[in-house]
């Protein structure tokens, strides 16, 4: 993950750098390093983001699948009403 990455979803989950750094139990100038890119940041970084992500009701980041003829994967219909 890119330090812009992190920003953007920092920035959609309507977060300042401070508050994000409370959720992930971190300093705050920790943050602004990593979006800086002035600090490596951790692989489990990402996973982190997730979990913030659901705790604040948005879906964590997902790369959208697309099948081999470029369209995106249909979802799958439930059969059967409402009980």
């Amino acid at each position: 993950m890119e330090g812009i990455e992190l920003r953007e979803r920092r920035e959609a989950l309507g977060m300042t750098q401070e508050r994000l750094a409370a959720a992930l139990n971190v300093a705050a100038n920790t943050v602004a390093r990593w979006e800086r890119d002035e600090r490596a940041i951790p692989p489990h970084l990402s996973l982190a983001l997730d979990t913030v992500e659901r705790e604040h009701g948005r879906p964590p980041k997902v790369k959208a699948e697309v099948s081999p003829t470029g369209e995106k994967p249909k979802r799958a219909v439930k059969k059967g009403g409402k009980k």
